[in-house]
This record gives structure tokens, C-alpha cells and sequence, in this order.
């Protein structure tokens, strides 16, 4: 047999629940055993200086603690490798960015859909160092967490960015620059900044390098999903790059 109370809990209103529903459930608790025992305990928690109004600022403090606010910038160029001619981009972001933000710019950049796992490796003298991702269950250091700055005070201004493991996109990232925010093009907000660069974006699940030139040659499944005068700007056009927005 349940306890009464555990019943009413275990049947609490939906969202969308009245206010009317709301109240006569809150009334059923407060008159079962041990309900009003519950609800004294929870409102001493969430008042001033409780257990969950302490945790609550501290996550605040946390995440104001992470919050860009860099007067800096850094400029940054990508390039796809193995691509010919090379797809690049050049964009900026608030120096105090993690790598995460990278992330997010990168993607949204080249058009990629963030549907599969990457990675940042930092490589010296020909052998990987330390490597960056989302990936709780690896021995990645977290993406979120860890700054580039630390990276440049380090005085390393290139890395690689990986995504799609299965494709293999390879990434070439190089901190082109370091100015003060509305120099160089910068912007003067904390938004990520698209200057420039060249190229489409191959299509997801190609099959790396190898399927893109198959893809460029008309020689791909995924052909069929592309009318013709789009298979052409692949090879030859240029991405307007004033209509994609970054994160």
C-alpha cells in the first residue's frame, strides 16, 4: 500500500493545470500527513540563505563568471583542408571565448549542421597534446571550461578542429590577429563576427574529401538532391556570406 502522500506527489498538476486545480491540490497536501511538514521544509530551502537559494547564486555567480566580456578580439582564419580550391573562413570572436564558442562560430560558418562529434587537437613537434570536446565520457579536457587565451599566452596561434570523425573534416584554425574590439573590422559587442572567406561548404555525409570530389565530378548519390545550376555554384560560386549568422 502507498503512502498517501507519496500518491498525491507522485500525481502532481500538469503545467498547464488552473490555478483552481493547483490550489485545491496544494489543500489536499497540507491536510495529508506530513504534508505540511514537506512544504515548511521546501519554503525554508528556497528562502534567503537556504540550502536551494544558495546553490541558485552560486550557479548565477558561475555562470557571470563565465560570461564574455574581453574588450579584445581575436581574428581567426579556418580552412578546410584537403579542399581545392580552399574553403576558408575568417572570423572573430571576444578573446575571452572558450573553445566551445569556436565551435559554435565554426559551424555556423561553413554551414555545418552540428550533427556529429568534434573535437580541437593541439599538436607540437608532430604529436598530439591536448584535446578539447564536449564529450563527458573521453579524456578531452571540456570545451566549455578552457579558454583559447590560455592557448595564445602559451604562444600557440594554430590548431585543428575536427568534425564528423566517420568524414574526417579537418580544420586548419589560425589566430591571424589580436586587436582591441572595433579594430580590424571587429565588432564592438560580445557577438561572434564573420569578415570573410571562400568556397561552399561540402555536403554532410559525403564521405570526406574523396566523396566531395565525387560530388564536384557529378559522380555521387547525393547528386540527385541538388538541381543543376546548384551543383555548378559547388565547383565555381561564391557563399554569401552576408546572409549567414552566427551563434
Amino acid at each position: 500500500m502507498t503512502d498517501p502522500l507519496d500518491d498525491l506527489l507522485a500525481n502532481m498538476p500538469q503545467p498547464e493545470a488552473s490555478e483552481a486545480e493547483i490550489e485545491a491540490f496544494m489543500k489536499k497536501v497540507m491536510s495529508t500527513p506530513g504534508g505540511a511538514d514537506l512544504i515548511h521544509g521546501f519554503a525554508e530551502k528556497i528562502t534567503a540563505g537556504g540550502s536551494l537559494d544558495t546553490m541558485l547564486k552560486e550557479e548565477k555567480a558561475e555562470q557571470e563568471e563565465k560570461a564574455l566580456k574581453s574588450p579584445a578580439r581575436f581574428i581567426f582564419r579556418i580552412e578546410l583542408v584537403g579542399t581545392q580550391p580552399l574553403i576558408w573562413r575568417r572570423l572573430s570572436l571576444p578573446a575571452d571565448s572558450a573553445y566551445v564558442h569556436l565551435h559554435q562560430a565554426t559551424q555556423d560558418a561553413f554551414g555545418w549542421q552540428d550533427t556529429h562529434d568534434h573535437r580541437f587537437e593541439i599538436w607540437e613537434d608532430g604529436q598530439l597534446e591536448i584535446t578539447f570536446s564536449s564529450a563527458a565520457d573521453s579524456t578531452d579536457y571540456c570545451e566549455s571550461e578552457n579558454r583559447i587565451l590560455d592557448l595564445f599566452r602559451e604562444n600557440v596561434f594554430e590548431f585543428r578542429y575536427l568534425y564528423d570523425f566517420k568524414d574526417g573534416w579537418k580544420h586548419r584554425v589560425v589566430i591571424e590577429d589580436f586587436v582591441q574590439a572595433g579594430f580590424k573590422d571587429t565588432r564592438k559587442d560580445l557577438q561572434p563576427h564573420l569578415h570573410s572567406g571562400e568556397g561552399h561548404t561540402p555536403p554532410e555525409d559525403c564521405g570526406g574529401i574523396p566523396g566531395f570530389q565525387k560530388f564536384l565530378a557529378g559522380d555521387h548519390p547525393l547528386c540527385k538532391n541538388y538541381e543543376p545550376e546548384i551543383l555548378a555554384q559547388f565547383k565555381t560560386g561564391q557563399p554569401d556570406l552576408t546572409q549567414i549568422t552566427l551563434r
